[in-house]
């Protein structure tokens, strides 16, 4: 671990009290604001029992440089399509990201927290299959991420605009919004409603995308956080809605250094 803070050319951050998500917890579909060293494990799994299942699995490293700067990996993960074996399988893309956070306030004690923080993202797609995965390619983005909390209660935003630089990737905006609620010092409930234009229909249009998400999450001991939930998505025209079930696990290097330091 810290071989490879060394490398990225930082440190853990050195923090006055409190964890880094000010008693919030981030929704599945959307980057977390906050500075932070974790690992995320995700998966999800469509419900489209007439044209076969596809399926992904990704691990996402994120280091906190400082209180205010941090980055993103996401490894290639798996893209696949069932029968597993014999459907189209591919490696996602590769992903790294440089966030900063320039406005901060409160901690998870507190009544009020929140965070602004910018984020910039290149992707690349080592083996591209535009045919098996559609809108999924090589891309670049920028996005305004927002985090408030007030008592129990919270909202997260992720806003932005992706730009296609190879295969089926499309260039286009993105706005996704979620509230949550504390339950207790273990469980939380939230709702998570996105809106894009880089989605595809059935023709390969790119089209206005809707999805809604409502989640559970479960705090493990201090380091440990699993959410997992049922997305809604729509493209375009399309009649009714696509179903997926979606899983994260969380190990917070911070709460694992809180916890050793109490």
């Amino acid at each position: 671990m810290a071989l490879l803070l060394l490398l990225l050319g930082g440190s853990l951050p050195a923090r006055a009290g409190g964890d880094p998500d000010r008693g919030m917890i981030r929704a599945l579909g959307i980057e977390e604001p906050w500075i932070e060293t974790a690992v995320y494990l995700t998966s999800s799994r469509d419900n489209i029992t007439s044209a076969g299942h596809t399926w992904n699995a990704n691990v996402e490293w994120d280091v906190a440089f400082n209180r205010r700067w941090g980055a993103e990996i996401d490894a290639p993960g798996l893209l696949a399509a069932e029968p597993l074996g014999k459907g189209a399988t591919a490696l996602a893309p590769l992903t790294l990201g440089l966030k900063y956070a320039p406005l901060q306030w409160g901690d998870d004690d507190s009544t009020d927290a929140g965070i602004l923080a910018i984020e910039g993202e290149g992707s690349w797609w080592p083996n591209p299959k535009p045919n098996a995965f559609p809108a999924t390619g090589s891309n670049l983005s920028g996005q305004l991420l927002a985090a408030f909390r007030h008592g129990d209660h919270w909202f997260q935003g992720e806003y932005g605009l992706s730009r296609r630089l190879a295969a089926d990737a499309r260039s286009g905006w993105f706005a996704n919004s979620a509230i949550g609620q504390r339950l207790g010092d273990t469980f939380n409930v939230q709702l998570e409603v996105d809106a894009n234009h880089i989605s595809v229909d059935d023709n390969g249009a790119t089209v206005m995308g809707l999805a809604l998400t409502p989640q559970l999450g479960a705090r493990i001991g201090r380091s440990w956080l699993v959410i997992v939930g049922e997305t809604y998505a729509r493209a375009g025209g399309q009649r009714g809605y696509t179903a997926t079930t979606n899983v994260l696990l969380e190990y917070s290097f911070d709460h694992d250094e809180d916890s050793a330091g109490s």
